[in-house]
């Protein structure tokens, strides 16, 4: 690594500009379109800088689907346009290109993106039962005469991920497999297969942590993931891309293997367009090796006259302010008020899914309550994933929330489902927010209705640390059958587990509701207005408590 200075004098240029996890930002929700049209100058001025013709484009996944108003109302067509006008060559494949299915993937995403002038990419993505990729695994570019190799791959998680009913044909292998068989093909020598001088891995995976809240390398790597990335991810690869949590970093890891003290660079941008990945590499063409590279994020600043005047960005704004003109006047309609704003949970001023939020206790109780009110079914709990909260609702000037404020809070369009449990099951669900070794994110704070409390022991061993759960202050019954509401994400018999609650797949009973989730949100804010959050914590730490469970009218046992 040569830090901010130039790459070694004799070599020749080869360099690489990055996204991840951009989930539609071509407008941030307040449909201007400034957040597009920044990005759009900031990745546009990188490359000029840089040198079009020594540089390569590349994503790291998740660049669609989640996505604000002016891009889900028309199935992120024109968030995969703007990838495109903006010089996107190439992206893994993230868990949310898969949140419409495969066949969507398949038969509309690609070959718009291939249209655009892009490919995603899967290497450890199979037709179910088989090592036969389901599609396309890497792409050469040649940059001053050399030829490099992009490699993609997408988290193991993604069937916990997304409905099961959607990637039903699918299996995913562990990325770092699929990411070396395929670069062990480009440089077998054969040119039938394939063939790159200088090959880049780009992975839809990375660590939980953000450089900028004092977290270093050492931290990461005490997470499995993130180590099996960085360290098994072949030596043949130059650099190691990453996203899916939605982390800012820049490191320098040891070449597996290397005895002369090389490094290479993995990099994550964080997310929703806040920054343009680059490396600069130097290649000594005689022997095809990296004799010097630096690496950073650069931040998105506003766009300049210059870029104004630029062609390729005024491509990029034209698809920009087509999409905001078509979504403004459906945004526009208010749907009821709010007394102050209702968050998510923030860390260091990053979105925190390990975090209680008042936002996600306010969805669980909503879902209850819109469940009830149909007079078909009937819910005792509600449950929201953290992950699928994907706004804030801001106070702004006199509380007003508009239909595109309320809809971006829940982009997926599932259905709220029902499903039967036993309070020991309800009591593994909250166990399995502590989630596996090999998860990226190791705590999923659930969202919970009103009516439910609970106190943990984080001292206590994995699927032990609940000592005592409270449905409207009366410890829970084991064996008691409570019926569940939440998400057809999150309440499914169908597929793996979903965020990793397997118990959620073992419940009795499946229901549909046949509300919409986002569109219960929206008539229960009308109905409520104006809403308040609650600021009361459901999970309480507590060192040393014993566990209590029982029923109002029966005996409690404490152990």
């Amino acid at each position: 690594n040569v830090g901010s200075g130039p790459i070694p004098a004799g070599s020749t240029p080869v360099n690489l500009l990055t996204v991840n996890d951009f989930h539609g930002r071509i407008d941030d929700g307040n449909l201007t379109g400034a957040r597009g049209k920044n990005f759009a100058c900031t990745m546009i001025t990188q490359r000029a800088a840089l040198g079009a013709g020594n540089t390569v484009t590349i994503g790291a996944g998740d660049l669609i689907n989640a996505s604000p108003l002016a891009s889900s109302l028309q199935n992120d067509l024109p968030s995969i346009d703007f990838l495109g006008a903006i010089g996107l060559q190439a992206s893994a494949v993230g868990n949310h290109e898969f949140d419409d299915g495969f066949a969507t993937l398949r038969d509309t995403y690609i070959p718009r993106a291939h249209t655009d002038g892009f490919e995603y990419l899967g290497a450890n993505v199979y037709l179910k039962g088989t090592t036969t990729p389901a599609i396309k695994a890497y792409e050469t570019y040649t940059v001053n005469g050399i030829r490099v190799g992009v490699v993609g791959a997408v988290t193991a998680e993604t069937p916990n991920l997304v409905a099961g009913t959607g990637i039903a044909d699918l299996d995913f292998g562990d990325p770092v497999v699929g990411v070396n068989r395929v670069i062990d093909q480009l440089t077998d020598g054969n040119a039938a297969n394939g063939e790159a001088d200088v090959v880049v891995a780009t992975y839809h995976e990375g660590g939980p942590y953000t450089s900028s809240n004092g977290s270093n390398l050492a931290d990461q790597m005490a997470v499995p993931i993130f180590k099996h990335l960085v360290n098994d991810t072949s030596p043949k690869a130059v650099a190691i891309i990453q996203g899916h949590t939605h982390q800012s970093y820049v490191y320098d890891v040891p070449v597996p293997g290397a005895t002369d003290g090389s490094t290479r660079p993995v990099l994550q941008t964080g997310n929703y367009a806040a920054n343009v990945g680059k490396i600069e590499f130097g290649i000594d063409t005689s022997t095809m090796k990296v004799v010097g590279y630096n690496a950073g994020n650069v931040p998105v600043v506003a766009y300049s006259p210059t870029c104004a005047a630029d062609a390729q960005w005024q491509r990029a704004a034209a698809i920009v302010d087509a999409a905001v003109t078509y979504a403004k006047p459906i945004a526009a309609q208010p749907v009821g008020k709010i007394t102050t704003s209702i968050t998510r949970a923030y860390n260091n001023g990053a979105e925190d899914r390990g975090r209680e939020s008042s936002l996600s206790n306010l969805i669980a109780q909503q879902m209850v309550e819109s469940v009830n009110a149909t007079g078909n079914n009937h819910a005792d709990i509600g449950i929201m994933n953290p992950g699928g909260v994907r706004n804030d609702l801001p106070y702004g000037t006199d509380g007003t929330i508009s239909y595109g404020q309320a809809a971006g809070i829940l982009p997926f369009g599932n259905t709220l489902k029902t499903a039967d449990y036993t309070g020991a099951q309800v009591k593994r669900i909250l166990e399995e927010q502590w989630q596996p070794v090999s998860a990226s994110r190791p705590f999923l704070a659930l969202g919970l209705s009103k009516n439910v409390t609970y106190t943990y022991d984080p001292n206590r061993a994995q699927g032990d640390r609940i000592s005592g759960i409270y449905l409207d202050g009366t410890p829970i019954d084991p064996a008691k059958v409570y019926s569940v509401t939440s998400s057809s994400f999150l309440v499914t018999n169908v597929g793996t587990a979903p965020d990793n609650f397997a118990t959620m797949l073992q419940g009795a009973n499946y229901r549909d509701t046949g509300l919409s989730d986002g569109n219960a949100f929206v008539d229960w804010l009308k109905a409520n207005s104006p809403v308040s959050p609650s600021w009361v914590q459901h999970g309480v730490g507590v060192i040393g408590t014993p566990a209590v469970t029982g029923s109002k009218n029966g005996p409690q046992t404490i152990t």
